[in-house]
Order: structure tokens, then sequence, then C-alpha cells
């Protein structure tokens, strides 16, 4: 159940991510905070990248996993050298555990 989400979104219409730049991030896991007053909540982190999403196409994923593998690593270090800096949105779903 925990991957349910993952595997929608890869069989989904957005596919292979273009890089790591270009892709959300969703945690697998749900964790617990709990205030000073003793209330519990159930939380989920949400990544938003702030670069846009931009995917390959089935041809494109298959040429770069045989050619460059290595390519959204990268890609990655590349961008930072460059002093394009990638950015996330963090963005929490809270669920109070009383509820």
């Amino acid at each position: 159940p925990e991957s349910t989400h993952q595997v929608t979104w890869l069989f989904g219409d957005r596919g292979i991510p273009a890089t790591l730049r270009h892709m959300n991030g969703y945690g697998s896991h749900t964790f617990q905070w709990n205030n000073e007053a003793g209330e519990v909540f159930w939380v989920k982190y949400h990544f938003k990248t702030d670069q846009g999403i931009k995917n390959l196409t089935q041809d494109e994923a298959n040429k770069l996993a045989g050619e460059d593998p290595d390519s959204h690593q990268r890609d990655l270090r590349e961008s930072i050298e460059r002093g394009d800096f990638p950015s996330w949105t963090v963005q929490v779903q809270i669920m109070p555990a009383a509820d």
C-alpha cells in the first residue's frame, strides 16, 4: 500500500522524469507530530519542484538508460556548478489523529 501512490505516478501520464530537478517528491511514510497540548497529528510531506515538471518520452528514456545512465546525477551537479540551484517547495498534509 505504501508504494501505490508512487506506482500510479510511474504508470500515469507523467512517466519518467527528465531530470531529478524536474520531478516532485512524496514521502512514502506517514509521520506523527505531537504539539505541546498533547494533540497528535499524522503528517505526510510533499516536495514540489519549482523548476516545473518535465518528462522523457519512452524512446528518450531507453536511449539514456543504454548510453548515459548517469545523466540525472550529472545534470544535477552541472546545474549547481553553473549557479542554477534547484529548489522544491515543501508542503505538509496534516491529519488530526482524533478525526
